[in-house]
C-alpha cells in the first residue's frame, strides 16, 4: 500500500506552515530567560518569607496556630484538597517540613535538578497556602496556580546550576539528543510556558472586568478608597499625596482598569507590549509601595517577565555584565597598581 504524506487534503503552503510549526514547538524551547527570571525570583521571594518569619513559623504555620488541626482538617476535606501541615499535630514532622521547604526553595532558586525539585516545590507551596490562608497577601495563589504548570517547563536552562552540569556535559555526545524523548520534553515545555501565558492574561482580563463592574471604579474614585485603608498603610504620608490629588486619582483609577481589560491584545505587539509591561509592572511596584502587599507584588512582577523577549533579556544581562565588570576593574585597578 503506497504510503499518504502527512495532511494530505492540506495546500502545500499551509501543510508547509503546519510542518514548520510542529518543528519550531517540538525543537525550540522558547522563554528559557523569561523562566529562569521567574525562577530567581520566585526562589528569593519564598526564602524571603520563610526565614523572616522563621521565629513565628510555629504559631503561623505549625502545632501553635490559631488553626488548630482539627478544624483544619475540616476545612481541607469540605474544599477537597490536601496540606502537608495538616497529616500530623507533631511539632517535629512540622519543623522537618518547613526545613525541607526551605531547602527546597534554595534548590529552585540556584537551579539544581529542578526538573524534580519544582513539583516538589509546587506541592509544598500549596500545602503551606492551604495550612494558614489568611496569613499572605494572595501572591502565594498565584504562585502554586503556575508552579503546577511550570513542573513541565525546563526552568534551569539559563543561569542555574543545572546550565552548568549539562554545559560540562556538552563536550561528550549524547545519543539521545534531538530524539523522541527530547521532543517531547520540549513540547511539554512550550506546552507549560503557552498555559502560564494566557492564565495571566486571563486573570488580568478577569479583574479588569469585575473592576468595572464596580461603582467606585466606573467613577474613578477606587484609588482613593484604597490607599485610605489605614491597615495597609506603609507609608501614609505618601498614600495622603496621592489620595488628596483628584488627578492622580482619576487616572490611577481608570490606567489600572485599562491595562488590566486590554493587557491580552497589548501582549500581542511589541511596542504595545513594552508599554503594557511598564503600566503593569509599576501599577504591582505602587501596590507594594503603596498598600505594603509586597510579596504579592514582587510575585507578579516575577510572573510577568514570561512576557519579555528572551533577546531583551539577553542583551540587558550582557550590559548588567560589562557594567560590573567594568567596576570591578575600577576598584582593583589601585590594587593591582601596588602590588606591582
Amino acid at each position: 500500500m503506497r504510503n499518504e504524506p502527512a495532511f494530505p487534503r492540506m495546500p502545500g503552503r499551509i501543510r508547509g506552515c503546519v510542518l514548520d510549526v510542529v518543528e519550531r514547538v517540538s525543537t525550540i524551547r522558547y522563554g528559557v530567560y523569561g523562566l529562569a527570571l521567574l525562577r530567581i525570583g520566585y526562589g528569593l521571594i519564598l526564602l524571603g518569607l520563610l526565614l523572616l518569619n522563621y521565629g513565628d513559623r510555629r504559631l503561623l504555620w505549625g502545632p501553635e496556630s490559631p488553626l488548630s488541626s482539627g478544624p483544619l482538617r475540616e476545612s481541607l476535606a469540605k474544599d477537597r484538597t490536601f496540606s502537608l501541615f495538616a497529616l500530623s499535630d507533631s511539632g517535629v514532622q512540622f519543623e522537618v517540613l518547613y526545613h525541607a521547604f526551605i531547602v527546597l526553595a534554595a534548590l529552585f532558586l540556584v537551579g539544581w535538578r529542578t526538573r524534580w525539585v519544582t513539583p516538589l516545590l509546587a506541592i509544598m507551596v500549596w500545602s503551606w497556602r492551604h495550612r494558614q490562608p489568611w496569613v499572605l497577601d494572595g501572591g502565594d495563589d498565584v504562585m502554586q496556580l503556575v508552579l503546577i504548570y511550570l513542573s513541565f517547563a525546563d526552568l534551569s536552562a539559563r543561569w542555574s546550576l543545572d546550565a552548568k552540569r549539562a554545559a560540562r556535559l556538552s563536550a561528550s555526545p549524547d545519543p539521545g539528543t534531538g530524539g523522541l524523548r527530547r521532543r517531547v520534553a520540549t513540547v511539554l515545555h512550550n506546552t507549560a510556558l503557552l498555559a502560564t501565558l494566557i492564565q495571566v492574561c486571563l486573570m488580568y482580563m478577569n479583574t479588569g472586568l469585575l473592576k468595572v463592574q464596580g461603582g467606585a471604579w466606573q467613577e474613578g474614585t477606587a484609588l482613593y478608597y484604597a490607599l485610605r485603608i489605614e491597615e495597609v498603610q506603609p507609608f501614609p504620608g505618601l498614600s495622603r499625596l496621592i489620595y488628596d490629588n483628584a488627578l492622580l486619582v482619576t487616572l490611577g483609577t481608570y490606567a489600572a482598569v485599562f491595562v488590566q481589560l486590554t493587557f491580552p491584545l497589548l501582549m500581542l505587539n511589541s511596542v504595545a507590549r513594552r508599554v503594557g509591561l511598564v503600566a503593569v509592572m509599576g501599577m504591582h511596584a505602587g501596590i507594594g509601595l503603596l498598600m505594603g502587599l509586597l510579596s504579592f507584588s514582587l510575585i507578579m512582577m516575577s510572573t510577568d517577565l514570561l512576557f519579555i523577549r528572551g533577546s531583551s533579556i539577553e542583551r540587558a544581562a550582557q550590559l548588567v555584565r560589562t557594567v560590573l565588570a567594568q567596576r570591578v576593574r575600577t576598584v582593583l585597578a589601585p590594587v593591582l597598581r601596588m602590588s606591582r
